[in-house]
């Protein structure tokens, strides 16, 4: 289990624990505040991509310290954790109000205002106040983006089931942990989280689960392979199949949509010897 999982799930999986979706939680410690500042464009989010610019020219030992204490940080205030579509249907039951919101991250790295891809877990303006009018001041949304369209969690599942047709990984994410206040669906050119992963800095942690291919169903067609933001599914030239490393995979199971011949299944991560530690 990952470190969530013991801090704030009791040893279980902490995303699928109510109290850590309540609105009591929401108002504590100055989330409202905190929630405000990280939608402008001052909040921490636009700053992600100068602290790595300045790190990737840090000699490795000086890097790996400085990510350390950054890490540490994001977990108190803003961290997140992929899962998989199984447990997104949980998560969007236990939420609050579902609402659908523009996209912070790829605000700060495409300059594009889009509400197809995040969604608020219980942050919507009778809620968070303040909330509506940071939004509309950042992101100067038109008038086909509506802010806050509420949608029910069977609709929310059928958006994640079509996100994963396009590979892209869902994540959830705390601000000011525990309190689980978005689900984000995630791809590695356009979001931050997953540019910041390509730097090893960590901002959410992997599943917890890890994918593992049947040989026996897997025809070889190599069609998995596009469809891993993480680089973990190889082709074996010998036994013309798909081979998953479980040190790259982080459990989205988004390659399970690619494979016409159900080859992929997902593991809990305590299952496989090389990752089950491995967050």
């Amino acid at each position: 289990m990952c470190q969530f999982c013991h801090q704030h799930g009791e040893g279980k999986k902490w995303y699928l624990e109510a109290k850590n979706y309540s609105v009591e939680l929401l108002h504590d410690l100055g989330r409202v505040g905190f929630i405000n500042d990280f939608i402008s464009t001052r909040g921490s989010v636009a700053n992600v991509r100068e602290k790595l610019s300045k790190a990737a020219r840090a000699p490795a030992w000086l890097r790996r310290i400085l990510f350390f204490f950054e890490e540490r940080k994001y977990r108190r205030d803003h961290f997140g954790q992929v899962v998989p579509i199984e447990d997104v249907e949980q998560v969007l039951n236990l939420a609050d109000g579902i609402v659908r919101v523009p996209c912070v991250c790829r605000k700060t790295t495409t300059r594009k205002t889009t509400n197809e891809f995040c969604f608020g877990l219980g942050i919507n303006p009778s809620n968070v106040p303040g909330i509506e009018e940071s939004f509309i001041k950042n992101f100067k949304p038109g008038p086909d983006l509506k802010l806050f369209d509420r949608i029910t969690p069977a609709e929310a599942l059928d958006l994640h089931r079509s996100f994963e047709k396009k590979g892209l990984v869902h994540t959830i994410w705390t601000f000011k942990t525990p309190f689980i206040g978005g689900i984000c669906n995630c791809d590695r050119s356009d979001c931050l989280a997953m540019v910041s992963n390509r730097f090893d800095f960590r901002v959410f942690f992997r599943a917890e689960y890890v994918a593992e291919t049947d040989t026996r169903s897997c025809s070889g067609c190599r069609k998995c392979i596009s469809y891993c933001q993480f680089g973990a599914i190889y082709h074996s030239v010998m036994k013309k199949k798909a081979f998953i490393d479980p040190l790259r995979c982080y459990g989205c199971g988004i390659c399970r949509s690619a494979c016409e011949f159900d080859a992929i299944r997902l593991i809990p991560r305590s299952e496989n010897q090389l990752s089950q530690n491995l967050w």
